[in-house]
């Protein structure tokens, strides 16, 4: 059964609200600018964090299939923006090797340069006026909000989504589990932005803000991390200067767990949302 969103759906008109700010310097048909690029794929994840206020009230396979909409148009852009941030991220950490090893290193930021130019060319992005467009039409025609306080339970539901993963994050200490902290916990800030007084909700949209921002450095750390390793597969010769960067990474890595862990400390006290919203 197909449900009409109307004026009274929030989430919904959010969500129209959030793909016309991010479209709005982009004519359609125009090639996305670097920082098109960014909002688009901003602008997935907070409609994707709003999708979670649906939660207990629809369906979950309904919210799944719009969802799986938003994940396609992101990954289209995926490959242009993992490309600018290795680049980016390498010659970050190579600046902090001893001089002998960062003048070891410059072939090996050749080669990614190289490599991550290689493979943004190969990429074809969606047109992201249409994929919005086919989104929203999906959105409205499957969800609805069938009480004034299901956004209240869906806030709860992703912050015990979010918290649950910070527990095991700071307990076992998984790459993984960092990664869907950060979403969850990237939801719960948008969510959050949405639903609370910004007054009231300052302290905790903070904490969320330095959260996301160093577990973005640590996936940017281990994308790369990852091309590395099959740069030294593949590049024997490159092999040392790899050495050198994986040991700048790994205590990178290291201190990006320790900066969330002391976060989750704060942010994930209580058994549900802390926020009165």
């Amino acid at each position: 059964m197909k449900h009409s969103a109307d004026k009274t759906d929030a989430i919904f008109q959010a969500a129209r609200k959030q793909v016309r700010k991010a479209l709005k310097a982009l004519p359609a048909g125009a090639t996305p600018s670097d920082e098109d690029i960014h909002a688009i794929r901003v602008c997935s994840k907070k409609l994707r964090a709003l999708l979670q206020l649906y939660r207990p009230g629809c369906a979950k396979a309904d919210i799944k299939q719009v969802e799986q909409g938003l994940k396609q148009l992101a990954a289209s852009y995926a490959g242009l923006r993992d490309a600018h941030v290795q680049e980016k991220t390498l010659g970050r950490l190579i600046t902090c090797l001893p001089p002998q090893q960062q003048a070891e290193a410059q072939p090996l930021f050749a080669y990614l340069a190289a490599e991550t130019s290689a493979s943004s060319s190969q990429v074809s992005p969606q047109d992201p006026h249409q994929g919005f467009a086919e989104i929203l039409a999906d959105w409205q025609a499957k969800l609805k909000l069938n009480h004034r306080k299901d956004p209240a339970k869906g806030l709860d539901y992703t912050y015990r989504r979010a918290r649950a993963l910070a527990l095991e994050a700071h307990g076992g200490g998984e790459d993984e589990t960092y990664h869907q902290c950060r979403k969850w916990s990237k939801y719960y800030l948008y969510q959050a932005q949405l639903l609370c007084n910004r007054k009231a909700a300052k302290a905790s949209i903070e904490l969320l803000k330095q959260l996301g921002e160093r577990l973005g450095l640590f996936q940017d750390h281990c994308v790369l991390e990852d091309s590395l390793q099959a740069s030294a597969a593949q590049r024997p010769e490159l092999s040392s200067a790899v050495t050198h960067v994986l040991a700048a990474l790994a205590e990178q890595k290291h201190a990006d767990k320790e900066h969330a862990r002391q976060l989750f400390e704060q942010l994930y006290q209580q058994p549900h949302v802390p926020l009165d919203c």
